[in-house]
């Protein structure tokens, strides 16, 4: 399983840290908290040492990704970082499903999320200088794989569709967890028609994430679904983060989204 990093438990000075706005955090405590989340969450928990990090999905019945999450585990609970916009809804999704289980959870708002290196998580309560360009930072998680989704990206892909199984979001032997078995055949049976693309683009764009768009290689078009990009400044320069039919891997050589056409190349 991939990591990527020690949560709380990372020592680093404080001018490398960069605060991510866009990521809120909930606590989940109670003696069941780690069976509940092992239940409900694609990746294996239970699997997590005291300071451990594992990217996570929450998904549907149908096994589509309702959100990606960052779970850290402390001494004595579970800090577990989304989509800020996010988060609310699935805190009440995952309220639906406890039943009996001896768990509580909330979003904390004092909790804050850093990024630091290449990419790492810290998760604080203190207040941390922050430098670096958000943008810059965002290119590059999105060049790591890692994209948060949102509200018009919720609920629209399986994992292997954003390549969320290779950063360690999904385990395919911890058992049952929602849409496991829908992502499991999929895995197995090589049928996902869609998958992870990363184009770099030249110039800027305004568009929101889940709009439709046209890719151009070797002269024909596709189609794809933009999941979300990054635009550092001072740059003219784009990564978008889109999900494409898995049936070429020529390279992309235009982009076409809102009648605007762009020069691109795959990265």
């Amino acid at each position: 399983m991939r990591r990527p990093g020690k949560g709380i438990r990372f020592h680093v000075p404080k001018e490398n840290l960069i605060q991510i706005p866009y990521l809120a955090v909930a606590r989940f405590s109670g003696p069941d908290a780690g069976t509940f989340l092992q239940a409900q969450l694609s990746a294996d928990i239970a699997a997590l040492g005291v300071g451990e990090t594992t990217f996570a999905c929450y998904c549907s019945a149908r096994g589509q990704v309702l959100g990606l999450l960052l779970v850290l585990r402390t001494e004595d609970n579970f800090l577990v970082a989304a989509s800020a916009e996010l988060l609310p809804a699935l805190l009440q999704r995952l309220a639906m499903f406890v039943l009996r289980a001896r768990v509580e959870f909330s979003i904390a708002p004092e909790l804050k999320v850093y990024g630091v290196g290449g990419p790492g998580y810290r998760i604080s309560a203190e207040e941390l200088s922050s430098s670096g360009d958000l943008g810059a930072w965002k290119k590059q998680e999105l060049g790591n794989g890692v994209a948060w989704l949102g509200p018009e990206t919720s609920e629209k892909f399986i994992p292997q569709m954003l390549g969320l199984d290779e950063i360690g979001a999904v385990s395919f032997s911890k058992g049952c967890f929602p849409g496991q078995e829908i992502i499991a055949r999929a895995k197995y049976l090589g049928n996902v028609k869609r998958k992870r693309l990363l184009l770099s683009v030249d110039g800027t764009l305004d568009v929101a994430p889940g709009a439709r768009l046209r890719l151009l290689s070797r002269g024909e078009w596709s189609g794809g679904t933009l999941v979300d990009y990054s635009q550092p400044g001072g740059q003219d320069n784009t990564l978008l983060f889109i999900v494409a039919s898995a049936g070429s891997s020529a390279p992309v050589e235009q982009l076409e989204i809102e009648n605007q056409t762009y020069r691109c190349a795959t990265t």
